[in-house]
């Protein structure tokens, strides 16, 4: 696939692994070294609004991720080792910075913690887990 998108004019940096054939003007395209661009991403370089077709680039750079059945929009760039999640969107303009991760449509910062409900509140008393009664 990499040599195939730079025949097209995309620049591919070594060890770029590419699951994908949605790049439209290939030529538009930047994927740094140790890129991963997952299985079903769109890098869209075009945009018609209307009527007008605009174009601009995307770049990846070193190390940065798209996740399965992302959509980079034009004039997106992603920063050295930064990831987007799943099925995440990738507006116009949009600069992630390096070594962060982010998902969403469009993307937000990518928060690991657990935000649910605190326990004790509410109508549900907390869960104590097994308690011995025996004794």
């Amino acid at each position: 696939m990499n040599l195939w998108l730079r025949a097209l004019g995309a620049h591919v940096g070594r060890g770029t692994w590419c699951e994908t054939y949605w790049l439209p003007e290939a030529d538009l395209v930047t994927l740094g070294d140790g890129c991963t661009v997952n299985r079903g991403c769109v890098v869209q370089t075009h945009l018609f609004h209307d009527r007008i077709m605009r174009m601009d680039t995307v770049v990846l750079e070193p190390g940065a991720t798209l996740g399965p059945h992302c959509v980079a929009l034009p004039a997106a760039r992603l920063g050295s080792g930064a990831t987007v999640g799943p099925a995440s969107l990738v507006v116009r303009g949009d600069q992630v910075p390096g070594s962060t991760r982010w998902q969403g449509n469009p993307i937000r910062p990518w928060n690991t913690k657990h935000v649910g409900r605190k326990k004790g509140r509410g109508k549900n008393p907390p869960d104590r887990g097994v308690q011995d009664t025996a004794a």
